[in-house]
């Protein structure tokens, strides 16, 4: 066991977040040791693992145990403090059962590194559960044996400290491993800039920085061509593009990989860059230039390429081809402040001002209706304002009260409009039922004049939340 591990470990333990007593018990049945079917593969978020061969029950029961973490206290936490991130630090494993499983769990660290198994939890697990982008795993250090723990306490490696933080040990299970999760929340607030304000020079004009705004992306794959919206986006996180769940912005694409590339704003500049995908990745300049960087004759790792305004992303290298096979990805540059603001003179004394009544919004032709628990709003749906986000989180188009608690965060997206109808896109957990049809996280389908969408609708011991679409 590392020293970081061991450290980190034993901090935890002092603030009882290895235990984790306030959740609700996990269920105890014995895992094979050998890799098999799940007892009840409809309850679990996760889908089947690949064939792990020894190591099945081990990883098994890790993502168990971080399922029933995420569901339980993770989606209990965001209901109340909705941007906070839960930064994993480590992994305790306790083979209860001894014997074989214990040095099973030996041969695992000593095989696979901190940052290997830290790839695997993203990729294979944390990406496959409901609100997987609230566990950080920057600071993770790796799995820890937590009866080695006890042994080196009694060797007395580590003296006074060791009797300062020594605790019972945990009572055996029936399992052959019982794992703990250790880590903290940390508070992400949005509305925080991610930085103290630099002090402006003499005669220099300030400027906004980007960092927590919203940013927009044009997207066009094979799902058709559509805006892409990153709220609160932070300078330095690393936004995924690829055709994973757990991505960031997801694309659909035919010679796509799961994890394709990452962008990240960088000293008011966004960059991109190719993180090991099969093709590779294109920058297509306004002035008909290309760079390319990643893809298979590349044998070192691409660096970075900073974006410019009207840049093209397309995820292919050197194949060209539509973009349902290598999907495009474009920033929209925002108009300039002084573009969008006019500034109306002030009326004299003796010149009463005339109040001039708000034209309607350019092209907007539907009307939305909310029906929410404190009562009705109404929202003109304009392609100009596409797309526009839906849910419970503060920094959306249209946030639902909070005693929908069946409602998401982020529950849907309206992506496109126009005479005949709304195009919607899913996010929400419990989905949106209309006219007796349920459409589930990730569906896209057409939303017509006359009918009403309910929200979360999977829970019936909560109020309803209701969106009516009609032809103003």
């Amino acid at each position: 066991m590392s020293l970081k591990s061991w450290v980190l470990d034993h901090v935890h333990r002092v603030n009882d977040l290895v235990g984790r007593p306030d959740l609700p018990p996990a269920d105890t049945t014995p895992a094979p040791l050998a890799a098999g079917p799940r007892a009840q593969p409809g309850d679990s978020a996760l889908p089947d693992a690949e064939h792990l061969g020894a190591y099945a029950a081990l990883i098994a029961a890790i993502r168990d145990e971080l399922e029933h973490f995420v569901a339980s206290h993770v989606r209990l936490h965001l209901a109340i403090a909705d941007h906070d991130r839960f930064v994993l630090t480590s992994i305790g494993v306790d083979s209860a059962g001894g014997g074989d499983a214990r040095l099973l769990l030996q041969q695992f660290m000593r095989e696979f590194k901190p940052e290997q198994v830290k790839r695997y939890l993203a990729r294979e697990v944390i990406a496959g559960l409901p609100n997987a982008s609230a566990i950080d795993l920057s600071q993770f250090a790796g799995l820890i044996d937590l009866q080695a723990r006890d042994e080196i306490d009694e060797d007395g490696e580590y003296g006074e400290l060791i009797d300062a933080l020594r605790v019972a040990p945990p009572s055996p299970a029936s399992r052959p491993y019982q794992i703990s999760i250790v880590g903290r929340w940390s508070e992400f607030d949005s509305a925080r800039p991610s930085a103290p304000p630099v002090q402006a020079r003499s005669g220099a004009a300030l400027t906004t920085p980007l960092a927590g705004q919203r940013c927009e992306f044009d997207v066009e794959d094979g799902d058709g061509r559509r805006r892409v919206v990153l709220q609160a986006v932070v300078a330095g996180r690393r936004y995924v593009i690829g055709k994973g769940e757990g991505c960031d912005i997801r694309v659909n694409g035919t010679y796509t990989s799961r994890r394709h590339g990452e962008l990240w704003l960088e000293q008011d500049a966004w960059w991109v860059s190719d993180v090991g995908s099969t093709n590779g990745i294109r920058l297509e300049w306004p002035t008909g230039s290309v760079e390319r960087c990643g893809g298979p004759s590349s044998d070192a790792a691409a660096p970075p390429v900073k974006l410019h305004d009207g840049a093209r992303i397309v995820l292919s290298a050197q194949a060209q081809g539509p973009a349902s096979d290598y999907p495009w990805i474009a920033l929209r540059v925002p108009a300039a402040a002084s573009a969008r603001i006019t500034p109306i003179a002030q009326a004299t004394p003796r010149t009463p001002l005339t109040p001039i009544l708000l034209a309607r919004t350019a092209g907007a032709s539907l009307t939305m209706t909310a029906r929410l628990a404190g009562g009705e709003r109404q929202l003109e749906l304009s392609p100009a304002a596409l797309p526009i986000a839906i849910g419970r989180s503060r920094n959306q188009q249209l946030v639902v009260d909070r005693a929908h608690e069946a409602v998401s965060g982020h529950h849907l997206d309206i992506v496109a409009v126009d005479e005949s109808g709304a195009d919607v896109v899913v996010h929400g957990d419990n989905g949106v039922v209309i006219d007796g049809a349920l459409y589930p996280a990730g569906s896209r389908f057409r939303w017509k004049p006359g009918q009403t969408m309910v929200l979360g609708a999977g829970l019936h011991d909560h109020p309803a939340c209701e969106l009516v679409l009609s032809c103003r």
